[in-house]
């Protein structure tokens, strides 16, 4: 005879199954609550297992990572997929309202980036990024445009921040030195080791891009996507997923929120491994 659960009952000879009172009496409360649940999830279905599922590369069916088309960079948090940077369709010739789809071409050509203000205006260009699972960060990737510095730039620097969830302020956690002779291509996706940093499923962070300038000097081009502006909710931190802060010559440590000037047409392609 045996109890629902599978256990002998109490005073039976030899009690071995999980549940019985031989196997309880010596242990604390943590452990009963523990033994007395194994025999109904088992070793696959406890919560530790679960997680070490999800965290894994390889070996089980949960999956893991956004693929090849997310970005170029392995299990990354990104601002948008790389496969989202498609060619920009420009149209050439034609004529009025009903005209044939014959009388002018479609060139898909233009690339999808845009190009920082220059000539020393110093902007820390900002991508935001929602952390899906906690993680360490300790890479920042961004992807060049199809535009070339004839006369070079002071210096570049990349930093990830963190933002405040109540009052959207932003502080840097990390960043990498300069890093102007390393990002010499273009149509390029780049990538920077930066020391690791905790971050936490669902916090927001943002990569910044700092490129250095005086008068005569353009910036390089960044890869970047074209989106159809819309009004976030009121109160919604942030407001787009783009926003610049103030000149400056350094990274700074932190942003607040009132400094940033944010514009919803587009969104750089920034992510966080």
């Amino acid at each position: 005879m045996t109890q629902p659960d599978g256990a002998n009952p109490n005073g039976a000879l030899n009690p071995t199954r999980p549940g019985s009172f031989g196997e309880f009496q010596n242990l604390d409360e943590t452990s009963i609550y523990d033994k007395s649940k194994a025999p109904i999830v088992g070793v696959s279905g406890s919560a530790t297992r679960a997680q070490q599922d999800l965290a894994a590369t390889d070996g089980n069916v949960i999956p893991s990572g956004g693929g090849l088309w997310h970005t170029f960079t392995r299990g990354a948090d990104a601002t948008f997929p790389r496969v989202m940077l498609q060619p920009i369709a420009t149209r050439t010739g034609g004529g009025g309202s009903g005209d044939s789809s014959h009388s002018h071409s479609i060139s898909r050509n233009s690339p999808p980036d845009y190009q920082p203000a220059g000539h020393g205006a110093d902007l820390v260009e900002l991508g935001f990024i929602e952390c899906t699972k906690d993680r360490i960060y300790s890479q920042i990737s961004f992807g060049t445009g199809n535009s070339v510095t004839h006369f070079g730039i002071d210096a570049m620097y990349a930093g990830a921040y963190l933002m405040d969830s109540s009052t959207g302020d932003l502080q840097l956690m990390a960043a990498t030195g300069d890093i102007t002779a390393d990002v010499a291509d273009t149509n390029r996706e780049y990538t920077f080791t930066i020391a690791p940093i905790d971050a936490l499923k669902s916090e927001i962070w943002a990569v910044g891009l700092l490129q250095v300038t005086h008068l005569g000097q353009t910036c390089k081009s960044l890869l970047a996507n074209p989106i159809w502006s819309m009004s976030a909710p009121p109160g919604f931190k942030p407001a787009a997923l783009y926003a610049y802060a103030p000149q400056t010559s350094t990274l700074p440590a932190a942003i607040s929120y009132d400094a940033l000037t944010f514009n919803g047409s587009f969104c750089p392609y920034y992510a966080l491994s």
